[in-house]
C-alpha cells in the first residue's frame, strides 16, 4: 500500500497561536486593557469557531457533504 499525503486539518499550531494572540488583544482592550475571564473566554470560544469553519471549509474541499445546522 502506498503512503498517501495527509494534510493537516483545521489551522495549524502557528495559525492558531496567531489567531489567539490576535483575539486576546481585541478581547483585552475592549475590557480596558484587563485580562478578564470573559475576554479570555471570548477569544478562546472565537479561534474555536474559526478552527471549525477551517475544517468545514477543508473537508467541503474533499467532497464531504455536511448538513446545515437547524
Amino acid at each position: 500500500m502506498t503512503p498517501t499525503r495527509v494534510s493537516p486539518l483545521g489551522l495549524s499550531e502557528q495559525e492558531l497561536r496567531d489567531a489567539l494572540g490576535e483575539e486576546l488583544e481585541l478581547a483585552f482592550r475592549a475590557e480596558g486593557n484587563a485580562a478578564t475571564i470573559h475576554a479570555i473566554a471570548h477569544s478562546v470560544a472565537r479561534v474555536i469557531v474559526l478552527d471549525h469553519l477551517r475544517m468545514a471549509e477543508q473537508l467541503e474541499k474533499a467532497g464531504v457533504t455536511l448538513d446545515s445546522p437547524d
